[in-house]
């Protein structure tokens, strides 16, 4: 009875292991690696957490230090097996944001703006899980295609 306990015990432990996103976690941007245009004033500082809430949401906390030294921090919530995510400060009204897992530590983020697409970001974390890549396809405020890749490194 007891062997039995215990590896229903273990089993269950391995279980919530097992269903844990490799995204689920504290990543600091790592500015050596990433890759950012020109164009685009980078923070001087970003970390990013990920949290699972109630095995049925994520949550998304940012915070850092924008290049002018201004600090820079929000929050987005989406479903653990992808839609639409909110955020606070809340983002304008025609803008939507889609989070879809690919499959664990594999998201693809939709940017949409007044019903038409304008971004999309690659989340993929390493097999390791060590480091995260980031890649946002898009336009920018003028209509001209950008693309940034940004890496995270697990802290």
């Amino acid at each position: 009875m007891r062997k039995t306990m215990l590896m229903l015990a273990v089993f269950g432990l391995a279980g919530s292991l097992w269903a844990a996103d490799p995204i689920i976690g504290t990543w600091k941007l790592n500015f050596a690696k990433s890759k950012i245009p020109s164009t685009e004033k980078a923070p001087k500082e970003q970390i990013e957490i990920y949290r699972e809430l109630n095995g049925k949401q994520i949550e998304l906390t940012f915070s850092g230090t924008e290049a002018d030294g201004s600090p820079i921090s929000g929050k987005w919530m989406f479903p653990l097996e992808g839609g639409i995510a909110t955020s606070q400060p809340p983002r304008p009204k025609d803008m939507l944001y889609v989070e879809g897992m690919i499959e664990p530590g594999n998201w693809c983020v939709i940017v949409m703006q007044g019903g038409k697409q304008i971004g999309r970001i690659h989340k993929i974390v390493a097999k390791d899980g060590k480091t995260m890549g980031q890649t946002f396809k898009g336009t920018d405020d003028k209509g001209k295609p950008f693309e940034r890749l940004w890496f995270y490194d697990r802290q």
